[in-house]
């Protein structure tokens, strides 16, 4: 059928992509920024959630749409700076491609919508490696922090259903699979990878004025399997190279979503959401080494704390259409950090952001349309004191450059 086309197409632009990317930190490990047009509107899309999109914003939305496929693409250009004792030192920088893919299908005047989204929410990646930094030195011992990473994709298969001209209602399922885990220092390098199932399930009420709709996604349980190798500061253990299989698993957060728009302004659309992703998820690392030599370095388990805690985001977001086939959007977001002080690490150098996104959209014809954004991320400053780790006391400061480009297809 036509569509398995679209759907085959799709998966493959966007797996392709992934494979060539790496992603940088935004909400905790989470990427909200799954869309151009949503991206221009601060991520308040849930009510709206008009193109293929809705795929990740609310499947509910599939039903209101003619067939459509979008493709879109995120570029992420952090800045991660750390102070202390008079001295300064920076992350590695690098631009991160965070790639999208998404597709609706529906027979005819059937109540059933097709749909499947293919994207990658959440990711990690920030690089201390060269930075000098004295949490990278081997007198951090086991608090060492260099690299680390989690890069994962997400498939998530939707069917939508139109109860009444006004209301639909969607489910759908979640794979993810995280590729490639890093959690590294000069004395132990840790990598491996792992997969998992959720699901989803989602409303979209509508009328000439108002839409109301919500959405809910499960927790994911990511088993890892990997590797653990002695890093060049496990010399004096003669353990420098010596390896050993590890096995650690990651909890992706669930995630409730409840959004308002409103259409009854000539030319305006106005949008508001609230997220709130439950990371209490995030408890703890707990690896677990094989027999080996190695265990005189790591011992049969080792612990990281993260005791992470729920977070409610606020988006806003606005779209002007001012002319019949151009339109620009403003945006607005908080999103307050889920890490606490005691458990607080380099390796998420994170605290509570704030974005102001601006957005473009224009119709090339009735079929096509391309959507642009841009946002600003500033994150307030995180002083670490005791009774975090010494090696980590100082000031780390954070700002994000986001860019998003897509095409939707009508078909």
């Amino acid at each position: 059928m036509r569509y398995l086309k679209y759907i085959k197409q799709a998966s493959i632009l966007c797996v392709a992509g992934v494979l060539l990317s790496s992603q940088a930190f935004a909400s905790g490990f989470m990427i909200p920024e799954q869309g151009a047009k949503a991206m221009g509107m601060g991520n308040a899309f849930g009510a709206i959630a008009d193109d293929a999109s809705a795929n990740w914003f609310n499947p509910a939305g599939l039903s209101f749409q003619k067939n459509n496929a979008a493709v879109s693409s995120t570029l992420v250009y952090p800045l991660n700076d750390f102070e202390a004792g008079g001295q300064s030192y920076s992350a590695k920088k690098g631009l991160h491609v965070i790639p999208q893919a998404y597709v609706r299908y529906g027979e005819g005047n059937s109540k059933l919508s097709y749909g499947l989204g293919v994207n990658s929410p959440f990711g990690l990646s920030v690089d201390w490696t060269d930075s000098g930094a004295p949490f990278t030195q081997v007198a951090a011992g086991s608090k060492a922090v260099t690299f680390s990473e989690i890069q994962a994709i997400h498939v998530n298969p939707n069917i939508a259903y139109q109860v009444s001209d006004s209301f639909s209602v969607a489910m759908g399922v979640s794979y993810y699979n995280a590729f490639k885990v890093h959690l590294n220092s000069d004395l132990l390098r840790i990598g491996g990878s792992g997969d998992g199932f959720g699901g989803n399930i989602a409303f979209l009420y509508k009328t000439s004025a108002w839409s109301v709709g919500g959405s809910y996604r499960t927790s994911v349980k990511i088993d890892i399997t990997g590797t653990a190798v002695g890093g060049p500061d496990a010399a004096f253990l003669s353990l420098d190279g010596i390896g050993a299989n590890a096995t650690t698993s990651v909890t992706f957060p669930d995630i409730h979503s409840l959004s308002l728009a409103y259409a009854g302004i000539p030319k305006v659309m106005l949008s508001a959401q609230l997220d709130r992703v439950n990371w209490t998820t995030f408890d703890k690392i707990e690896i677990n080494y094989a027999p080996s030599a190695l265990n005189a370095l790591t011992g049969p388990t080792s612990t990281i704390p993260e005791g992470w805690k729920a977070t409610v985001a606020i988006r806003l977001g606005a779209e002007w259409a001012y002319t019949d086939d151009m339109r620009a959007r403003i945006g607005y977001t908080y999103d307050p950090t889920p890490t606490n002080p005691t458990d607080f690490s380099p390796r998420l150098p994170g605290n509570d952001r704030q974005l102001i996104t601006l957005g473009y959209g224009t119709d090339f014809s009735d079929d096509l349309t391309m959507d642009l954004a841009y946002a600003y991320v500033w994150l307030d400053d995180r002083t670490a004191v005791a009774p975090t780790d010494p090696a980590y006391h100082g000031v780390f400061k954070s700002t994000v450059h986001l860019l998003s480009g897509g095409v939707t297809y009508k078909y």
